[in-house]
C-alpha cells in the first residue's frame, strides 16, 4: 500500500481540488502567453498538504522531511517537491554548504569511491539525525511530488532511503558535478552550490504514479480574482489563536556563544558535591532563558512568570517547600518528558521530575533532555564541548516551543533555523523570511 492511499479517500480529494484552483491561476505568474502548463508553489503544496491531511509540518529549514504523517504507530517522513514536466530528471534534494571544506577534500582525491563514501555518508548522517528528532525508521520516508505538464499535474510517490554505502557505483566526476549510484537511486552533487540531486522519473525503481488529473488555466485570473473578492463576507466572529508560539537560543543572549560551564555545557561544570570528583552526567544541559525573553513573553510558561517566582521565594522564607514550575515537554517523535523551569531568575529551560521514572525506572533528569537534543539528534560525541559554530554547522542555534492555546500542561519543542531567537526577539517570524530550501 502507497502512503498516499493511506489518506482517506476524502482528504485526496479535497487535496487534489486545491492543486487544481491554484493550477487554474496560474496565469497570474506568467509574464507573456506561452504552453499551458500549470503553476505550483512548493510553499502552497507544503501548507495544503499538512492542511488537508492534517499532518506535521516539520521543515526547519534545508532539513530533509517537510511533513510528518502518524498512521497509528506508522510515523511516515515525507519529502515534498514539485516540478515541470514527468519526463525524467536531477532535481535538488539536499544542501551541504556546511560540509564544503570535508566534500572538497575528497574531491581533490583520484579515489572516486572515497568520494562518494564520503558525500553520501554525511547525507546519511542528516537523514538518521532526521530520523532521531521525528522517531522514523528507514524505509518509512517518501518523497511525494507533483510534476506539472501541458494541462495536468502527475503526482508521484518514491521511496526515500538511506544511501546504501555497501553498493556504491556508477562513478563520474566532472569539471562541475560528480554522479554515482547505490544501485537503487542515482545521485549527483555540484561544486558550485554544494547540492547533491537525485534522478526521478517514472521508470526508477521504487516508484508509482498515484494521481493524474487535468487542470483547467482561467485565461484571465485578475478578474476571477476581483469578482470573488467582491462577494467574500469579510464580517466574521473573533477566532483565538491555536497554539501559542516562541523560540529560545541555544547559546547566551549575553556572549552570543555557548557558555562552556552552562546551558549546552552545564555537563562540564564542577561537581555537584563541593570537594567531589565526580564528573556531572554528559547529557546534562538546560537551555538558557534570557531575562529579555520573560519580560517579552511573560505569560508563555505560567500567568505572569515574575509573579510565580515572588511566589517561590515567598515559601521559601517561610519555611515553605518551594512549587517548581513543571510540565511535560512534548519531542517531535511522539516521546514525552517531564519538564520545569530553573534556577534563579527562571533562567533555566531543562527536563527532570522528582516523581516520574523512565522506563528503566529511573528518575528524570536533565539528561532526558540533552540525550535527544545533543546526542541524538545533533549527534554530539561523548564530553565534546558544544559551540555556536557547531551548532550552525547543524544547520540550528535556537529551539521553537509552543502549546496549545489555553493548555500550559504540554510544551512542545523542535529545532529551528539559525538566526530564529533573534528574529523572534524583534518581532519578525523566522519562518516566514528563512531561505527556501
Amino acid at each position: 500500500m502507497s502512503v498516499w492511499e493511506r489518506y482517506p479517500k476524502k482528504q485526496r480529494e479535497e487535496y487534489i481540488h486545491f492543486l487544481k484552483v491554484y493550477g487554474g491561476l496560474s496565469n497570474l505568474f506568467r509574464q507573456k502567453q506561452g504552453d499551458m502548463i500549470p503553476y505550483l508553489d512548493s510553499k502552497f503544496q507544503e501548507t495544503i498538504f499538512a492542511r488537508v491531511f492534517q499532518a506535521q509540518n516539520v521543515d526547519i529549514g534545508n532539513t530533509p522531511h517537510d511533513i510528518l504523517s502518524v498512521f497509528g504507530d506508522l510515523r511516515v517522513g515525507i519529502g515534498l517537491k514539485t516540478w515541470m514536466h514527468s519526463k525524467p530528471s536531477y532535481q535538488k534534494v539536499m544542501q551541504l554548504k556546511s560540509y564544503k571544506s570535508e566534500i572538497d577534500a575528497a574531491l581533490r582525491t583520484d579515489n572516486l569511491l572515497h568520494i562518494a563514501t564520503t558525500i553520501s555518508m554525511i547525507k546519511n548522517d542528516r537523514m538518521q539525525s532526521d530520523y532521531y528528532r521525528l522517531g522514523l525508521t528507514n524505509g518509512n520516508n517518501i518523497y511525494h511530488y507533483v510534476t506539472r505538464d501541458y494541462g495536468k499535474f502527475v503526482i508521484q510517490e518514491c521511496s526515500y532511503p538511506l544511501v546504501d554505502l555497501d553498493n556504491l557505483c556508477g562513478f563520474e566526476k566532472t569539471s562541475t558535478s560528480f554522479s554515482w549510484s547505490d544501485g537503487l537511486k542515482k545521485y549527483k552533487y555540484t561544486y558550485g552550490d554544494s547540492q547533491i540531486f537525485q534522478y526521478f522519473g517514472m521508470n526508477e525503481p521504487e516508484t508509482e504514479v498515484v494521481e493524474e488529473f487535468k487542470v483547467d488555466i482561467i485565461d484571465d485570473p485578475f478578474e476571477f480574482l476581483v469578482d470573488s473578492y467582491k462577494n467574500v463576507n469579510f464580517v466574521k466572529e473573533e477566532v483565538n489563536a491555536l497554539y501559542n508560539e516562541v523560540f529560545l537560543p541555544l547559546y547566551s543572549y549575553r556572549t552570543k556563544e555557548v557558555e562552556e560551564k552552562s546551558g549546552l555545557n552545564a555537563w562540564n561544570a564542577a561537581p555537584k558535591s563541593k570537594g567531589s570528583k565526580t564528573l556531572r552526567p554528559v547529557r546534562e544541559i538546560y537551555v538558557p532563558i534570557p531575562k529579555e525573553f520573560h519580560k517579552k513573553c511573560p505569560d508563555f510558561f505560567t500567568e505572569n512568570i515574575f509573579t510565580f517566582e515572588e511566589q517561590q521565594k515567598a515559601d521559601v522564607a517561610l519555611g515553605k517547600e518551594k512549587q517548581d514550575l513543571r510540565f511535560n515537554i512534548v519531542l517531535p517523535n511522539g516521546k514525552e518528558i517531564p519538564g520545569l523551569i530553573s534556577q534563579s531568575g527562571m533562567k533555566g529551560f531543562q527536563s527532570g521530575s522528582r516523581t516520574e521514572k523512565d522506563e528503566n525506572g529511573v528518575y528524570f533528569g536533565q539528561g532526558a533532555l540533552g540525550e535527544w537534543l545533543l546526542v541524538e539528534v545533533l549527534g554530539l560525541k561523548e564530553r565534546t564541548l558544544v559551540t555556536r559554530k557547531w551548532l550552525e554547522k547543524k544547520g540550528t542555534d535556537s529551539i521553537r516551543l509552543w502549546h496549545k492555546d489555553g493548555d500550559k500542561s504540554k510544551i512542545y519543542i523542535d529545532f529551528a533555523p539559525i538566526g530564529s531567537f533573534e528574529e523572534f526577539m524583534t518581532g519578525e517570524n523566522p519562518y516566514e523570511i528563512g531561505e527556501d530550501d
